[in-house]
């Protein structure tokens, strides 16, 4: 396990690059820091690892324990990937770990109702979008001037997305 945990970590350069081959030209840059969170989980993860042989687990226990790590590893490469990468580009939205192609938008759907009248209570921080294969993606900006400006981005890029009221 420890030797998939390596490899897992060696694959974040690659994904990264595979990531910027397929972004196109950057149209917006947005804020991503390296959150906590993610050194957080590789760190335990490789702890959890090494604490397996010096405890007597049986070995289903250790297997379970092994994959575990490992799995939260690979969630923490996935999001490590895309870190200092944050921006909407001619291809695809990179946004933490998600990674959102142009060509798989299927609407906006806060678009259609947020300056309804009779509509409360809608985020203007946060923008959803709702995927071809009807999953829906979540972006929080730091301010609605922000917010704003990737959604004017976004359109400019597919302005079949606009929703005329």
């Amino acid at each position: 396990s420890i030797l998939l945990y390596i490899c897992i970590l060696i694959s974040i350069p690659f994904r990264r690059k595979k990531l910027k081959e397929n972004s196109g030209k950057l149209l917006l840059p947005l804020e991503n820091s390296v959150p906590p969170k993610v050194v957080g989980i590789q760190v335990l993860s490789l702890l959890v690892m090494l604490c397996i042989p010096i405890r007597n687990f049986a070995p289903y226990i250790q297997a379970v324990l092994a994959l575990a790590a490992n799995l939260a590893a690979l969630l923490a490469a996935r999001e490590s990937a895309g870190i200092g990468l944050a921006g909407i580009y001619e291809n695809l939205i990179i946004f933490s770990t998600n990674v959102v192609k142009f060509g798989d938008i299927a609407s906006l759907p806060t678009l259609a109702y947020e300056d309804d009248s009779e509509t409360v209570g809608v985020d203007r921080t946060q923008l959803q979008i709702i995927r071809h294969d009807a999953t829906f993606v979540v972006l929080p900006f730091p301010t609605e001037e922000k917010r704003a400006e990737a959604v004017e981005t976004i359109l400019k890029v597919r302005p079949e997305l606009k929703v005329e009221n």
